[in-house]
């Protein structure tokens, strides 16, 4: 998934909430099951620039070096800052022409955690700085961070339910398709 899932999460609890709106023929939002639950906080956007500007800017080099890793740091670190500015733009592009804009708080919040647990799971990460890290810690990380942010995102409500995105209640047709 991505950033802009993120924003679209977002985008459908923004409209679900709404009982004024008039609902549209289908159910907004992406699909609600459990694997789109995990992968909705992936910031795709991010990790890939990243990992494209590792390769270009940041490589260990053979001959002996004080600080190896400080350009994986300080790139780590731009990216990481990064996130939550990406997200913005992405719900100012995203949002209906004539409605309020809404900070997405919780998906500017997340998406820096994400993306550094992403980036720690690499191969080249630049935990490997640290005397003592081994690789094997890279799956630890992204697994609980990766699901901590699931669990966090459904406790605070800001996931869809797993069943689906607007009840009948809030104005969602019964009869139209859910995904």
């Amino acid at each position: 998934m991505s950033l802009a899932s993120m924003v679209d999460t977002h985008l459908a609890s923004q409209q679900g909430a709404d009982k004024d709106q008039i609902s549209p023929d289908k159910p907004v939002g992406v699909s609600t099951n459990l694997v789109n639950q995990i992968t909705r906080w992936i910031p795709t956007e991010t990790i890939t620039v990243y990992v494209a500007l590792l390769a270009l800017v940041a490589p260990i080099t053979a001959h002996p070096h004080p600080h190896p890793y400080l350009s994986r740091w300080v790139l780590f670190g731009i990216v990481t800052a990064v996130n939550p500015v990406v997200v913005v733009l992405i719900a100012m592009a995203k949002r209906k022409a004539g409605t309020r804009f809404k900070y997405p708080v919780f998906a500017m919040i997340i998406a820096p955690i994400a993306f550094a647990a992403w980036a720690f799971s690499l191969s080249d990460t630049p935990l490997s700085s640290i005397p003592g890290y081994g690789i094997r810690w890279n799956t630890a990380i992204l697994t609980v961070t990766t699901v901590a942010i699931t669990l966090m995102a459904n406790a605070l409500g800001q996931s869809p339910n797993f069943d689906q995105v607007m009840t009948k209640e809030q104005g969602a047709n019964p009869d139209s398709p859910t995904s």
